[in-house]
C-alpha cells in the first residue's frame, strides 16, 4: 500500500508541476501560435483543426459503445465440417479466405502515455520529462509548418516501434533462409511455412512482372502503414506486379483518442514519417514511399456515429469483396483493440482462446481462416452474410498474445 501511495503522491506532484509550467508558458505559447498563423496560415489552421477534431472525438465518439452480440453465435451459421456447430444446407454459399494479422509496432503516443513493458516506477518518474519532450516535438511540427506530422494525432511509430517491426522482418529473413536451405521454418508445421511464404510472396514466381497471391492491406493510420512497409520491406523489394499496401478505413483502431484518428486526407498522398525515410531493403525501383501505398479506398476518418462493431463487419465485407480484394490471402496490418475485438466477435462463443482476452503483442503476427456464408433472411427477404473465424485455423507466426510469446 505504501508503494502505491508513494506512486500516487509522485504522480500528483508531477501533474501539479506540469500545470504550473503550462501556466508559465501560456503567454509565450500564444505568441508563438500567432507568429505561426501569420507566417504559414494554411499549415497553422490545419494544425488547429486537428486539435478541434481531437476534442470533438473525445467528447462525442461512439467507437467503444457497442457489445459483442452474445445472442448470435457465429458457429451456428456453419456446419461442423467447417468448424461450426450448425448443419450445412444446399442453398447456402460458403467461402473462406486466409488472413495474416500483423499488429503495428509501438507508437509515439504509447511511448508517452503507456508504461508497456517498462518498469512502472521508472515510467512514473520519467512521465513528466517524456510529456514535455512530446509537447516540444508537437510545437516544432507546428512552428515549422509540418502539418502532416504530429506526435499525438495519428501517432507514428516510436523508435521502439520501428525496432519491433524490424524484429519481425529479421525473423522472416531467418525463416526464408531455413526454407531455402530445405530445413523446416518455425516449428516446422505446414501452416507456419505457408504463412512465411505468403508474407514474403515466396511462392509467386516470375519476378517483377508477376502478380502475388496475397493482398497487403493496412489501417489508414500511419503506424500501421509504416509497420507494413518495414516488416514486409524484403517482399516489396522484389517489385512484383501490383504489390502494394492497400488502405482500408474499416481497419481503423477502436478508440476515441487522437492517436486513433487519421491525419491523411481522403485519397491523399501518403507522406513518409521520420521512421519511413530510410527503410532498408527497398528496391531503388520504388520511386517513393507514396508509390507503395494505394489510397483508393481511404475515404477519411471514421465518423462520429461509427463504432467498432460496424467497422469489424465492414472489414469482413471488404475481405470478401472481390472488386477490392480478389485474392484469397489477405495480410492485414492493424491495431490491438481492433484485432482482439475481431476474435471476440467472430470466434464461436463456446470457444475459449487467449486471443479473446490478450492483445497481440506489438509487431506480432497470427494466421487465421475467416469463413463467410450467404443466407436468405426470411424476415427481411434479402440475402445476408455471416462470418466466423475457424478456431482450428489459428496459428501464431511471430510474437503471440500477451505474455504468451513465440518466435
Amino acid at each position: 500500500m505504501s508503494t502505491v501511495s508513494n506512486l500516487l503522491s509522485t504522480s500528483l506532484m508531477l501533474m501539479q508541476s506540469l500545470a504550473s509550467m503550462l501556466q508559465t508558458l501560456r503567454r509565450p505559447f500564444l505568441i508563438v501560435c500567432a507568429i505561426c498563423i501569420l507566417s504559414n496560415p494554411s499549415a497553422a489552421l490545419r494544425k488547429l483543426r486537428l486539435v478541434y477534431i481531437s476534442l470533438l472525438y473525445l467528447a462525442f465518439c461512439k467507437d467503444k459503445k457497442w457489445k459483442v452480440p452474445k445472442e448470435k453465435d457465429p458457429a451456428s451459421f456453419f456446419p461442423k465440417e467447417l468448424g461450426g456447430s450448425g448443419s450445412g444446407a444446399n442453398d447456402k454459399q460458403y467461402r473462406e479466405k486466409t488472413i495474416l494479422i500483423i499488429r503495428h509496432g509501438e507508437s509515439t503516443w504509447n511511448d508517452t502515455f503507456n508504461a508497456g513493458d517498462r518498469n512502472k516506477l521508472l515510467f512514473v518518474l520519467l512521465f513528466l520529462p517524456n510529456l514535455v519532450y512530446a509537447i516540444v516535438a508537437e510545437l516544432y511540427f507546428f512552428i515549422s509548418g509540418k502539418d502532416s506530422e504530429s506526435w499525438f494525432y495519428d501517432s507514428a511509430l516510436s523508435a521502439k516501434g520501428v525496432s519491433q517491426a524490424e524484429g519481425m522482418r529479421q525473423f522472416l529473413k531467418k525463416e526464408k533462409m531455413k526454407l531455402g536451405s530445405g530445413s523446416s521454418g518455425g516449428s516446422g508445421t505446414n501452416r507456419e511455412e505457408h504463412a512465411i511464404k505468403l508474407l514474403l510472396a515466396l511462392g509467386d514466381e516470375g519476378g517483377a512482372s508477376s502478380s502475388v497471391s496475397s493482398h497487403v492491406v493496412s489501417s489508414n493510420l500511419r503506424r500501421a502503414i509504416s509497420t507494413a512497409a518495414i516488416t514486409l520491406a524484403d517482399r516489396f523489394a522484389l517489385n512484383h506486379k501490383d504489390d502494394e499496401i492497400i488502405l482500408l478505413p474499416s481497419l481503423q483502431e477502436i478508440s476515441f483518442n487522437p492517436d486513433a484518428l487519421s491525419i491523411l486526407p481522403p485519397r491523399g498522398v501518403v507522406h513518409p514519417t521520420w521512421c519511413d525515410t530510410n527503410i532498408a531493403g527497398l528496391s531503388s525501383k520504388k520511386k517513393s514511399f507514396a508509390s507503395m501505398v494505394n489510397t483508393t479506398y481511404h475515404t477519411g476518418n471514421k465518423t462520429l456515429d461509427s463504432n467498432g462493431l460496424l467497422r469489424l463487419q465492414q472489414f469482413c465485407a471488404d475481405v470478401f469483396d472481390d472488386t477490392k480484394l480478389p485474392k484469397s490471402n489477405i495480410i492485414a496490418v492493424g491495431h490491438s483493440l481492433f484485432f482482439r475485438s475481431f476474435f471476440r466477435v467472430y470466434l464461436p462463443r463456446g470457444v475459449e482462446h487467449i486471443a479473446k482476452e490478450k492483445k497481440l503483442v506489438n509487431g506480432g503476427s497470427v494466421m487465421v481462416t475467416l469463413r463467410e456464408v450467404t443466407i436468405m433472411d426470411g424476415e427481411k427477404k434479402k440475402l445476408t452474410k455471416e462470418y466466423m473465424i475457424d478456431p482450428t485455423s489459428i496459428v501464431v507466426v511471430y510474437g503471440g498474445f500477451g505474455k504468451h510469446t513465440k518466435g
